[in-house]
């Protein structure tokens, strides 16, 4: 499955290009920005707004998204990414046994091509957090990272 296009642009604008996002098996849980400032410690906040589509400011301190996932989620193995759904005005914790990945190395992001494996060992900060890099490649000019679970755990252990 992957994301709608307007919120690939949207992540294009804050990461590396992105030609290609698919994820295996994807699982989401939604929360309100209230929910996401009460468990980062901002409790009743009553300025919350958006930095951008994977952070939010709780009474003008801001929180990346990621963070609230991992607290949220300290023992899930396939939490990848925390982002803003725009169109449900939620948080998104993004959960997924595998994610393939194929940025352009154009002059913006060619940062990411001159080493593949680090490349890709950046990108999965961003897209694949909890995820392990199982193939790198450079095809023409895009990079390409596939990211899975820790090898050694069962494909269906949750």
């Amino acid at each position: 499955m992957s994301l709608p296009v307007s919120l690939l642009l949207l992540f294009s604008n804050l990461q590396a290009e992105v030609l290609k996002h698919e994820i295996s098996m994807p699982q989401y849980k939604e929360f309100s920005y209230a929910e996401v400032c009460d468990l980062m410690g901002a409790k009743n906040a009553v300025l919350i707004s958006l930095k951008s589509l994977i952070e939010i400011e709780c009474l003008n301190k801001s929180y990346h998204l990621i963070d609230f996932c991992l607290k949220q989620f300290p023992l899930e193995k396939i939490l990848t990414r925390g982002y803003v759904d725009l169109a449900k005005k939620k948080v998104v914790c993004e959960m997924s046994e595998s994610i393939m990945l194929s940025v352009s190395c154009d002059q913006r992001d060619l940062k990411y091509c001159f080493n593949p494996k680090k490349g890709c060992e950046e990108l999965g900060k961003i897209y694949a957090n909890r995820l392990e890099i199982a193939h790198f490649s450079m095809l023409e000019k895009n990079l390409n990272c596939y990211f899975s679970k820790h090898i050694g755990e069962s494909l269906n252990e949750i």
